[in-house]
């Protein structure tokens, strides 16, 4: 019975988070940015980040099952090379890597939402690319006047107002890349994004990212390494303090200017090398 009611917290964790949030919000008003911070800081650091930090547990599991030896040195200079690059482009070409980052989370988002999406077919990649429009088109919409202030002139000019009917299209490609197999996920990430649209988009974006994309990420991965969702967690306890490190220096490193603007592109830098990995590694196998 316990092990029943602590997974049906887990099913539904970003509805749970997005549902406390709006509570709180309804009972005490308007927050102080600085609650959305720490609310955001400490998700990030206890299921965010760590769903990325196992990406070397991943390829290690492969090459072994290859006879190959694996070297952790090798992939840390690997990744973080990746991450170097992808950042160069984004000093660059600002608007190109913004771009790629929508791309890539639009499929990254879209495939996170099945347990099993080895299917590499025309059809399936158009119905995780539906749903990871849906999904990212949805929170992005509903904090379009967020999005301009935190974007500011990095990118270009954005339009002054959105068409009023994206919320329909965008609400379609979630129906459209429905699959009845995966309900409970579905569900999870339709409710959350729904009260996300009463959040600011710090929470609203930190309790579907966290609170849902990050949970499949981790029960998948958990179900391919052979390890239970805590253990993993706790074992991935020092490379996700790493990853943290990382973008404080990042973000100190920058200033204090267009912060939440930085967070989002420090989180592209560590989503350009997971996402091939997940898919590649986890979700075929």
């Amino acid at each position: 019975m316990e092990t029943l009611y602590f997974g049906q917290i887990r099913a539904y964790f970003g509805t749970i988070l997005s549902g406390f949030y709006g509570l709180m919000l309804y009972l005490a008003g308007p927050m102080d940015p600085k609650i959305e911070w720490v609310f955001a800081g400490i998700l990030m650091f206890v299921i965010g980040i760590p769903h990325g930090a196992g990406d070397h547990l991943v390829v290690k599991k492969w090459r072994e099952a290859q006879g190959m030896p694996f070297s952790i040195v090798r992939f840390m200079v690997l990744y973080l090379g990746v991450m170097v690059l992808y950042a160069l482009l984004w000093y660059f070409l600002p608007a190109l890597s913004f771009i790629l980052f929508i791309l890539i989370s639009v499929f990254h988002f879209g495939d996170l939402e099945e347990k099993e999406s080895g299917d590499d077919s025309f059809r399936s990649l158009l119905r995780k690319l539906s749903v990871g429009t849906g999904i990212l088109g949805w929170i992005l919409y509903f904090h379009d006047e967020e999005v301009k202030l935190i974007v500011g002139g990095a990118i270009g000019t954005l339009p002054a107002q959105v068409p009023n009917y994206l919320p329909f299209v965008f609400g379609a490609c979630l129906m459209i890349g429905f699959r009845r197999s995966e309900i409970k996920r579905f569900s999870n990430t339709f409710l959350c994004l729904l009260i996300g649209c009463f959040l600011p988009i710090i929470p609203a974006f930190v309790c579907y990212f966290a609170g849902c994309h990050a949970v499949y990420s981790m029960q998948d991965m958990s179900l391919h390494l052979g390890i239970r969702t805590k253990n993993l967690l706790i074992k991935l306890l020092p490379f996700s303090c790493l990853a943290f490190l990382l973008g404080f220096l990042y973000l100190k490193f920058l200033g204090s200017t267009q912060a939440i603007f930085h967070s989002f592109v420090f989180l592209s830098l560590l989503t350009m090398p997971h996402f091939w990995l997940m898919h590649h590694f986890v979700k075929k196998k």
